[in-house]
């Protein structure tokens, strides 16, 4: 049996899709079963059982991690992360669970002093190696799925505003990055090692809306603002200060080119398929944005 956690997520939910109908049964623990796309759960995907749960609930981690061999680990950000995510840790070792694959990202350092989301990513790697478990860490670049967040602009206004200065940022597709989780879940031989996992280009944002334009045959631009500029778009947005503070920190690492990442073969060695394009993933998001 494995065992899915973040499947409402876009990681997650990538994952129970490369795994849904496979011969393998597998076990998806979410909060809000409502929120699991009709095709992850159900007759759709006879071999998905759900399970809802909650990682600070001790007793639905037991009735989840029954019999389970190997567990995908993601959460949402948060600064309960770290905690939450090592009670699911304990909970699995203590049933028996073989093997971790966990989801981090690439720069992730418990000593990352200026930048809170890597730190406590990094927390969690050493948490989970602490725990003495057998774990893969999938550590992502930046996420396309990151683009929703400019989606009402993009759409009303062509615009897509931020203080992401010239510097080109190394994309990845979370659909591929869930066909890697997937790979390394169903395969032990993956235990032990980590990938850093990116897309096939690396493009500043003035190029991906360049390329928004050709895709959408519609003019989007990229609009430069100062950090304060977007922690004030954040703030009207509802983000609550600790993540809009986490952001901005994270967005500014990448600026200072601290997650300097060049694109790899990590998609294609792994999945046996290469990784998907930009220029892909506006196509089958269109509706998101237009």
């Amino acid at each position: 049996m494995l065992l899915v956690t973040g499947g409402t997520g876009n990681v997650g939910g990538a994952v129970l899709a490369e795994l849904a109908g496979k011969p393998v049964p597998v076990r998806a623990l979410v909060r809000d079963p409502a929120r699991l796309p009709a095709g992850l759960c159900g007759a759709a995907a006879p071999n998905i059982q759900v399970v809802q749960g909650d990682f600070a609930d001790a007793a639905s981690l037991g009735r989840a991690l029954e019999g389970v061999e190997a567990a995908f680990l993601a959460s949402a950000l948060g600064p309960r992360m770290v905690e939450l995510q090592l009670r699911f840790v304990e909970a699995a070792k203590a049933a028996g669970v073989a093997r971790l694959v966990q989801l981090s990202a690439a720069g992730a350092n418990r000593n990352m002093c200026c930048t809170r989301v890597l730190r406590w990513l990094g927390e969690l790697e050493c948490g989970v190696a602490a725990a003495g478990l057998a774990t893969t860490h999938l550590r992502p670049t930046v996420f396309m799925q990151n683009l929703f967040e400019f989606a009402d602009d993009i759409r009303s206004k062509g615009l897509i505003a931020g203080p992401f200065r010239t510097v080109k940022w190394t994309w990845v597709d979370a659909r591929d990055v869930g066909a890697v989780a997937a790979a390394t879940l169903v395969d032990a031989s993956h235990a032990g090692r980590s990938y850093t996992i990116t897309g096939s280009d690396s493009l500043s944002y003035s190029e991906v809306a360049e390329r928004m334009s050709e895709v959408f045959g519609r003019p989007v631009r990229y609009l430069d603002i100062t950090a304060n500029e977007a922690r004030g778009r954040l703030q009207a947005a509802g983000a609550s200060p600790v993540m809009i503070e986490a952001k901005l920190e994270l967005w500014d690492a990448c600026v200072s080119k601290v997650l300097n990442i060049p694109p790899n073969d990590v998609v294609r060695e792994l999945t046996g398929r290469e990784p998907r394009s930009l220029e892909a993933f506006l196509r089958d998001y269109r509706a998101r944005f237009v």
